[in-house]
């Protein structure tokens, strides 16, 4: 799988401590924008832009640096489906 295809915007990454960078608690965030590192082969890390879902803070934006590591592993990555069946951002948008 190539870095570019490893995290769109409207993505809901379901993270644990190990999973973000100064990571202090499990949360699940929703990705609003991607900010670097994802096309950067030799960034472990990715920013993302992103409002938070859980952990007690709902509605919040959090700028977070996830792992690119924890991207790949089962549960971590719930990919958006648009309810009407027409993706915006589809793969390759810039």
């Amino acid at each position: 799988m190539a870095d570019g295809d490893l995290l769109r915007v409207g993505d809901t990454l379901h993270l644990g401590k190990a999973d973000w960078v100064f990571g202090d608690r499990s949360m699940t965030v929703r990705v609003s924008d991607i900010r670097y590192g994802l096309e950067d082969v030799g960034s472990p890390v990715v920013g993302v832009l992103a409002t938070i879902t859980s952990a007690g803070r709902d509605g919040r934006m959090a700028a977070v640096g996830v792992y690119k590591s924890a991207l790949i592993r089962p549960g971590v990555l719930q990919r958006h489906r648009p309810p009407n069946g027409v993706d915006p951002f589809p793969a390759g948008h810039p």
